[in-house]
This record gives structure tokens, C-alpha cells and sequence, in this order.
């Protein structure tokens, strides 16, 4: 069979099908409630769990860094003092460990957006005006950290 007479074959038999009346319904009356039981309830911890347990998986103890994460940014001045967990000499010097690793990585995304800048001949008059405020900020900020460790 030559491809003349395939593809003849093929658009006769897509025509007729064009042309029937199909009698289709897209709806999803039919389908019934939710299949997630808890999916709305309000008892969210509970429901972690046992959604957790029922899937197959298990919900582990929280680490010890994401406690310490946790002490970092979410609790009091005096919380984190009171905490018997570490000695203040090992909460001091697990901070600076931290802030030192963060400025690594600060430094890091400055150097590569000052590198673009260079490359792209990006003009200081180009940035948005949003931009030049955080700059300015963000200069005052590391002013008032650097007094600050000068003093530490």
C-alpha cells in the first residue's frame, strides 16, 4: 500500500469520525466526597501524625541543630540563657562559628554579582531605586555590626 493511500485511508476515516455526534459529559457530580478525611479538620498535630503512620512513614525526633536553629531565631534572650543544654561559652562560640559561615556566604554572593556587574557593565545609575535604599541600608547595618564586634 502506497503512503498516498494510507494517508487517504487515515483522513476518510478521521472525517467520519468528525462527524459523528459524540455524546460526552465532563462533569464531576458523580465523583463523590473528598478522599482525604482530614484534609479540613482542625487538629493539625494529630493529624500529621497519623496521616504520617498511615502513608508509611514515620515522623522522627527533631535534631539537635534544628533545636539550636530553633533557640536561635524563635525564643527570648533569656530562654536562650537559661538553656542548660550547652555551657555560655559553647553557645558563644557555636554563634561566632555561625556568623562566620554566613558572612562566607554573603561575601560569596557579593563577589559574584560584583563580578556580573562588571562583566554586563551594569552602571550604578541603572539600579532600581529599591535597590540603592538596601544598599544604603545594608552598608548602615554592617556599620552598626562591626561597632558591635569591636566591642565584643
Amino acid at each position: 500500500m502506497s503512503l498516498n493511500k494510507k494517508l487517504d485511508e487515515l483522513l476518510e476515516s478521521w472525517e467520519s469520525y468528525k462527524k459523528e455526534d459524540v455524546d460526552e459529559h465532563n462533569t464531576s457530580s458523580a465523583a463523590g466526597p473528598y478522599k482525604t478525611p482530614n484534609a479540613f479538620s482542625k487538629k493539625k498535630k494529630e493529624d500529621e501524625n497519623k496521616n504520617a503512620e498511615v502513608l508509611g512513614y514515620k515522623k522522627v525526633k527533631e535534631s539537635t541543630f534544628m533545636k539550636m536553629q530553633k533557640a536561635m531565631n524563635e525564643i527570648s534572650y533569656s530562654a536562650y540563657k537559661k538553656d542548660e543544654s550547652r555551657t555560655s561559652k559553647n553557645k558563644v562560640n557555636s554563634a561566632i562559628k555561625e556568623v562566620h559561615s554566613k558572612l562566607i556566604k554573603i561575601e560569596r554572593i557579593i563577589n559574584q554579582n560584583i563580578k556580573l556587574k562588571t562583566e554586563e557593565g551594569i552602571d550604578n545609575r541603572q539600579y532600581w531605586k529599591s535597590t540603592r535604599k538596601g544598599l544604603y541600608k545594608i552598608s548602615e547595618r554592617m556599620m552598626r555590626i562591626g561597632e558591635k564586634l569591636r566591642k565584643f
